[in-house]
């Protein structure tokens, strides 16, 4: 009997991948000292309308977004 020749395998395209969607971060409104790096999360505003000066270390402290 005659073997039957084995077919070699064919070659598959390879698809490069796409990187899975991150979810987008959510930011908090804060606080946070420019010398001694002290960070303040601010959980909901007082709605008045002046804008409040926050002092740490003797400075105001700089508007920042916390990633939380």
């Amino acid at each position: 009997m005659a073997e039957k020749k084995k077919k070699a395998p064919t070659k598959k395209a390879v698809v490069a991948k796409k990187p899975a969607a991150k979810k987008a971060a959510s930011y908090k409104k804060g606080y946070e000292c420019k010398l001694c790096g002290y960070r303040l999360v601010v959980d909901r505003e007082c709605g008045c309308g002046e804008e409040h000066v926050i002092l740490c270390c003797g400075q105001p402290m700089k508007k920042v977004r916390i990633a939380g």
